[in-house]
This record gives structure tokens, sequence and C-alpha cells, in this order.
């Protein structure tokens, strides 16, 4: 996949506005691009220490290619938009000072953190979050760890059959010779990432579906995974049926669990008097902007998970928006 960021060749007049954007992933460079384009000051802050997001830090090389990425941030940077790393909102950056010096704040961090199984033994060795370790597994890759992330080697179970879930069971093959098994509660025909598994296949990993995870068994690690059957469903929406008396255990040497990525927005917002919605997203309306005047959000932060292309149509509908609030309130 080719990213590009950049809308114009040449940034329109200046307007004199400037506009802050909390986090510097698909969403919010995109934003970022189109309100430089516009004529709009803008400054992006992130946390990690090089811009993109997701796509350098949670996407494989061979998914996305990191040189591309870079060149395609570069011609944003060369726009004037000005980029700020290692800047986290809540430890060495506050969301209402930027309200104060900025004309509008736009709010992209994403979803950076993974769900949990919630089943006994899930803390135990070798049971992995699938965003932490393919974060752990880029950050070396990139250079910006010294610490290798633990080897996927053996048997692995990978639960969930999304993007990320697909990444982790490529990667666990190509870097470690590892048998990984893809273990999902629903048939693999309605997966999300069902285009994938046809590759997957050819690369000898295997496939359990319609199965729900009880228990991860062992001593200090896992040892085996307790599953139990569930009636096939028609859609990814369809609520699972437990098929009593239906459990069974598999063997495993490790677990990586990718079963979906909560939203994380700034923290304090709530105090500033911006709402969140009940699972966990940033409340918008129809103009992008939160219950906080002046303070907008766009991306996976506001809508859920969804993907790249999303993410970066998000932050430039937001974006504008954005200028249209400013011409309207100058």
């Amino acid at each position: 996949m080719i990213i590009r960021f950049a809308t114009c060749a040449q940034p329109a007049p200046e307007t004199g506005r400037k506009v802050a954007i909390v986090g510097s992933g698909p969403a919010g460079i995109a934003a970022a691009s189109q309100l430089r384009c516009l004529g709009h000051k803008v400054s992006v802050f992130d946390r990690l220490p090089e811009p993109g997001g997701m796509l350098l830090f949670a996407i494989p090389e061979f998914r996305i290619p990191k040189a591309n990425v870079r060149e395609s941030i570069k011609a944003v940077a060369q726009m004037g938009v000005d980029f700020y790393n290692e800047t986290e909102a809540g430890r060495n950056l506050k969301i209402n000072e930027l309200l104060e010096d900025y004309h509008a704040v736009l709010i992209s961090t994403g979803t950076w953190k993974g769900k949990k199984l919630n089943v006994p033994g899930e803390d135990k060795g070798n049971v992995y979050n699938a965003l932490d370790w393919i974060f752990h597994f880029m950050s070396y890759k990139l250079g910006y760890v010294k610490t290798e992330p633990p080897e996927l080697r053996g048997r692995v179970g990978v639960v969930g059959a999304g993007l990320t879930a697909i990444d982790v069971a490529e990667l666990a093959v190509h870097e470690y010779g590892a048998i990984p098994v893809l273990i999902y509660r629903r048939p693999m025909s309605v997966a999300p990432a069902k285009h994938m598994l046809k590759h997957l296949e050819e690369l000898g990993v295997g496939f359990l579906e319609n199965v729900v995870p009880v228990e991860v068994l062992g001593g200090n690690k896992i040892e085996s995974l307790r599953l139990v059957r569930v009636k096939p469903t028609t859609s990814r929406t369809a609520k699972t049926e437990i098929i009593p008396g239906s459990e069974f255990e598999i063997e495993l040497d490790s677990l990586v669990v990718a079963v979906g990525l909560d939203p994380t927005p700034p923290p304090g917002l709530r105090e500033m008097g911006a709402e969140v919605n009940p699972n966990g997203s940033i409340k918008i309306d129809e103009n992008y902007m939160t219950t906080v005047t002046g303070l907008f959000a766009a991306g996976d932060v506001a809508h859920g998970p969804s993907n790249i292309g999303l993410a970066m149509r998000s932050g430039r509908l937001a974006a504008q928006k954005i200028s249209e609030w400013l011409g309207k309130n100058k």
C-alpha cells in the first residue's frame, strides 16, 4: 500500500490562523496536510519518537513500506507543517493550554489500547497483547529500542481474525518459523481479514473457527488453551451461542490476543467538558467538533477502529470543517 498525505503542490496564502493537532497517525497527518493547503499554520504533536503512528509502529514493513511513509510525511513537513515528537498529552503537553495558544485543536490519538480476553490465566507468561507485541517488534526494527521482542516460536495461538492478527501470524512464520493457528469465534468466511486467509494458508497457518477461549492453562506460562465451541453465525454482529459440553484444549507455546482496540483519547478531556462515548471514543458533532468549543476530533479516536483509508478521510473532512469554523469565527 502506498501512502500519500500531501493534497496540494503549494499552500494557499496565509490566513493567520493556527491549528494544533495531537496525534500524528493517518488521520492527524492527513488533516495537517489539508489545513496547511488551506493556508493555516499547523503544529502536530505526538508521543512517539517520529510521526507516522501505527503506519510506522504497528504495521509490518511487508504491508506498508516505511520509506514511503517517511517520504510522504517529509513532503507535508516541507509544506510548512511543524512536527513535535516525544510530546505526550498529560505528560509534557496540556490540551487546555493548546486551546489558549491556538485557534483550534484537533485530537487524533487513535486506538492504542488492545482489548483483553478477560479469561482466567490471561496474565500467564508467553501471553501477549497483539498491539503491545507488534509495537515492540516495530520499535526494535526501527531502532528505537535495543531489546528484541519475545520470540513467537513453536505453536502460536492468535486469537482474532482482523488485520493485526494476520500481521502477527505472518510475522511469526517469517521471523521465527512458528506454526501459528488463528482462533476465531465466528466462521472464517465473515472474518474482517478474510481476503488474507488463502495467503496465510499457503504459509502454513492453521485455523480454528467458531470457538471461544475460556481459560489459559499452565504453570507460570501458558501450556494450553481451553476453548468452547459456539454455533456459527452469518455476520460479525450476531450474538454467539455456546454449545454446551463442547469444551476442548489445544497445546500452545505462546498466545497472542488480537481481539480489537479501544480508543485512547488524551487524559483530562472530561475535566475540560469534552464528552466521551460509552466505547471510549470522543463525542463529536457533524462538524467534528467536541462538546468543547474549538476542540475537534477525527480518526479512530472519534469513530472507533477502522482502516488507514477511512482514518485519512476522517482527518481531511475534519480539516475542512475546522477551516470553515475558523473562517466564521475570526
